[in-house]
């Protein structure tokens, strides 16, 4: 008797378990907890120390023309100012915010407030499943000063100053934190998402190296397919001339460049990035850097034609605002890539001193109205250096 009721439930049981095993082979890997990923985000640290590139007095005098803009408060110019001078900076003046005004001018919508006006739209909602919604720029807007003018491009910027994910973040809806943000930004991304540059180098700081979740549209989302997404375009398509894409393939590179620096595979079900893709990422940068070094004009600058390669040193049109926009772009993702994927060594060297030479030399309103791009520049000629911007300032001793 007992035989036969084994011989009924034995294989009932085995398929029970089977099916249960299928299922968390299916549907584990693609709903990541981000509970347990990192509180902190990553460092993602340049590689080179370059001092040819710039030295440490035309540093001081970059940033001495790069201090936060004063005035009328504008979000996409206080997103910037931060992501430069980071949290600690202080300049002690009125005119000029610290790090710490501009910080919480990002999380707190009292300051926020303070600073943009009490009648101005919040820049974030709270919805009542949780999810943190933010105000996007659009052109017919009468408030796109106060908006975001990239997707993500705040939660990006806190995860490069190091705010940890439990960082309260108050909206006008009520309280929540900087992890609400995150997931409802890898909740929203999609593969057919116009801008997505910034949600890959937040997840790069912040989620690498979890290579698989689903988005609110149940699709799975995995590694794979951002790198497909970075790489399956051509290369001047999307915002900044295809720049900010450059910038995404550069950190999430230096992330899995840290996993591996540490010796360990990640999550046990998550191991990282594949080869075949970190080949396809070096390939990349390798491709773009040999465009770089034919395109670069005489005077050592890059204009938006720099995919044309040679043909491109022939754009004298080019307004100086984009030379610098291109150049400084470039100079930026390139202190974060690998030594095998740049140029020769005199391309960034020419680029970075042209740059200088058009920093310092640029009056004074249009370096007001492009200070978004100039700050690329300037961000970019201290990662060369390996340093951080408001160190570089305390350490010259400048007055205010």
């Amino acid at each position: 008797m007992v035989a036969r009721i084994c011989r009924l439930v034995l294989p009932l049981l085995i398929l029970v378990v089977a099916l249960g095993a299928y299922r968390l082979t299916l549907v584990a890997p693609d709903v990541p907890t981000l509970r347990d990923s990192q509180n902190q985000p990553q460092v993602i640290a340049p590689g080179h120390d370059w001092p040819e590139v710039v030295t440490d007095e035309q540093m001081v005098a970059v940033l001495k023309r790069m201090r936060p803009p004063g005035g009328p408060a504008n979000t996409n110019d206080l997103v910037h100012a931060f992501r430069l001078w980071g949290p600690q900076a202080q300049f002690g003046v009125d005119a000029v915010p610290d790090g710490d005004l501009m910080r919480q001018y990002l999380l707190d919508d009292r300051v926020f407030r303070e600073l943009a006006g009490e009648d101005t739209p919040p820049l974030y909602e709270l919805t009542s499943d949780g999810d943190v919604l933010v105000r996007t720029w659009e052109n017919s807007s009468n408030n796109k000063t106060t908006s975001s003018y990239h997707a993500n491009d705040i939660l990006a910027t806190l995860a490069e100053t190091g705010t940890s994910l439990d960082t309260p973040l108050v909206t006008r809806d009520g309280s929540t934190d900087v992890r609400a943000l995150l997931e409802t930004a890898l909740q929203q991304f999609h593969l057919d998402q116009h801008e997505y540059e910034w949600s890959i180098i937040s997840y790069a700081r912040y989620v690498y190296p979890q290579t698989r979740w689903k988005n609110q549209f149940g699709e799975r989302i995995v590694l794979s397919q951002l790198i497909d997404e970075l790489l399956d375009h051509p290369l001047p398509a999307g915002p900044c001339n295809g720049l900010h894409r450059m910038e995404a393939i550069a950190v999430l590179n230096r992330a899995d460049e840290n996993l591996r620096a540490a010796g360990g595979n990640g999550a046990k079900r998550d191991g990282g990035m594949r080869d075949r893709d970190r080949k396809r990422l070096h390939a990349r940068m390798q491709q773009v850097s040999s465009l770089l070094a034919s395109a670069q004009s005489p005077e050592g600058y890059w204009t938006r034609r720099w995919p044309e390669g040679e043909a491109a040193r022939d754009d004298l049109v080019a307004s100086l605002s984009d030379r610098i926009l291109v150049t400084g772009h470039h100079l930026e993702w390139m202190a974060l890539a690998p030594s095998e994927a740049l140029p020769p060594r005199e391309t960034i060297v020419r680029a970075a001193q042209w740059l200088i030479r058009a920093i310092l030399e640029v009056d004074d309103e249009q370096l007001r109205n492009g200070y978004g791009p100039f700050s690329h520049a300037a961000r970019a000629l201290c990662l060369w250096r390996k340093q951080e911007p408001y160190q570089v300032w305390v350490a010259s001793g400048e007055e205010p």
